[in-house]
């Protein structure tokens, strides 16, 4: 458990000293990243191709097609299903501390704060991803070596996998740690991006700082 521990501490700093690097305007930055041109700047994308709208507004909640982020999944007993022949089968109960790497696609609405961050509102996730047990020295006879998705809504998540070395399916239900959660820097957005409802008067737009 200590090095289970150790290894979420060491993830979490890594991506805190990240987030510590984000610039005098980080919103600013962000757009930019994605593609977004301010009012006033030329833009040689034609209207048709335009994922943003226009002008974006503070306090105003926008959706798109689709989000993503890097993930970590975690979790803490599986369940294995051994075959015997045909006919026979069996199930195990694993008691092991799982965690691994992988990707997140998530539907759901953002809002850009006047304290430069976005705020995201996800509501149903599911994604790819590699783990292996900890708890067993990554030994990956016994902690399995398995690769899968997931779906999941809000903080729970269901994980269905394939454990390679034991060759056995598994389900497990866990959590996740979201990248885009610690930094605003690994939120993808995918798709146009359209207000939810028309901005109130005394919404701010979001200017180039």
């Amino acid at each position: 458990m200590k090095q289970t521990l150790l290894i979420f501490a060491t993830v979490i700093f890594s991506i805190s000293i990240t987030k510590g690097q984000d610039t005098v305007n980080p919103l600013t930055e962000f757009l930019l990243k994605r593609g977004y041109t301010f009012p006033g700047t030329p833009n040689p994308v034609p209207d048709s191709l335009r994922q943003w709208p226009d002008t974006l507004y503070y306090n105003t909640t926008y959706k798109s097609k689709l989000m993503g982020s890097v993930t970590i999944p975690f979790y803490f007993s599986l369940v294995n299903l051994h075959t015997h022949g045909i006919t026979d089968a069996s199930f195990t109960l694993t008691s092991t501390v799982n965690i691994g790497i992988g990707y997140t696609w998530f539907w759901g609405d953002f809002i850009f704060g006047e304290d430069d961050k976005v705020t995201v509102n996800p509501s149903v996730y599911f994604g790819l991803m590699a783990n292996t047990g900890l708890e067993n020295g990554l030994n990956f006879k016994q902690g399995g070596l398995l690769t899968g998705g997931f779906i999941g809504v809000s903080s729970f998540t269901l994980f269905f996998a394939y454990d390679i070395i034991n060759k056995a399916p598994s389900l497990g239900a866990g959590g996740r740690i979201d990248f885009y959660s610690i930094s605003q820097k690994f939120l993808h957005i995918m798709g146009k991006v359209h207000s939810v409802r028309k901005h109130k008067k005394v919404a701010a737009p979001i200017a180039y700082e």
